[in-house]
């Protein structure tokens, strides 16, 4: 780009020096004079004109110059604000893994007492789901009654396991939606694949568990979940929902 103003000022300054030799030479048939003040005159002649023209020149490569810098700052930005996004990622994921480490920690210790045949057993993680899950469908069978149901749930329920997993689950959804938001650089599509990280990493008991808190109990968790309607066009693509039961 440079050579070819530098070109252009030669071109310049070659048409000037013609054009005083054809005019004076060629078409009125001056010879050269020897006169210095004619000189001088030829040397004011070619700076009146050419100082104008390349004054100009400079002018088009500084504002080409300016261009060029702009537009590598804005390089050097988007390079920057993608570093910046590449590391608010692995942090959120690193947080995100921690979660759902300790939900998995959180579910291995849930436990449910229930008589059987007479018998107290001490059922845990998907088999407790699994018993919950059947009492409730049992409930729901004799009649529409939910009250039935969230009176059984606070009673399985009294030491708060199903809402501490219940939060937990909400805390990760909530934290998708804060920490990859529009604001801080990241899209819908972002917040899409790491729902689906949640539900994918998440037991499939605990899930199912977490949809039926949703559907009958009264949270802060819960209703935050069910007015979240891009999580739920998630829930939807895979098949979950909060009426199951």
């Amino acid at each position: 780009m440079l050579n070819k103003y530098v070109v252009v000022s030669a071109v310049l300054a070659f048409l000037v020096l013609f054009s005083y030799f054809a005019q004076f030479y060629l078409s009125l048939h001056y010879s050269v004079s020897d006169d210095p003040e004619q000189w001088g005159q030829l040397g004011d002649y070619i700076g009146g004109v050419l100082n104008p023209l390349l004054s100009f020149v400079s002018i088009v490569l500084l504002i080409r110059s300016l261009s060029i810098q702009v537009e590598a700052n804005r390089d050097l930005r988007a390079e920057v604000e993608a570093t910046r996004k590449t590391e608010r990622l692995r942090s959120f994921e690193m947080q995100l893994f921690n979660m759902l480490d300790s939900q998995k920690t959180y579910f291995d210790s849930f436990r449910l007492s229930s008589d059987v045949d007479g018998t107290l057993l001490r059922l845990s993680g998907g088999e407790a789901v699994i018993k919950i899950e059947d009492d409730v469908e049992s409930l729901r069978s004799s009649g529409p009654e939910v009250l039935l149901v969230v009176e059984y749930l606070e009673r399985v329920d009294s030491t708060d396991q199903i809402y501490g997993l219940t939060r937990i689950f909400y805390n990760m959804v909530r934290i998708v939606d804060e920490k990859l938001s529009d604001s801080n650089g990241f899209c819908e599509e972002d917040r899409t694949s790491h729902y689906l990280t949640i539900i994918n990493f998440t037991d499939f008991s605990l899930l199912r568990l977490i949809m039926m808190s949703a559907q009958f109990l009264d949270y802060t968790s819960t209703t935050y979940l069910k007015s979240n309607s891009a999580f739920n066009s998630v829930l939807d693509s895979v098949g979950l929902s909060y009426d199951l039961y």
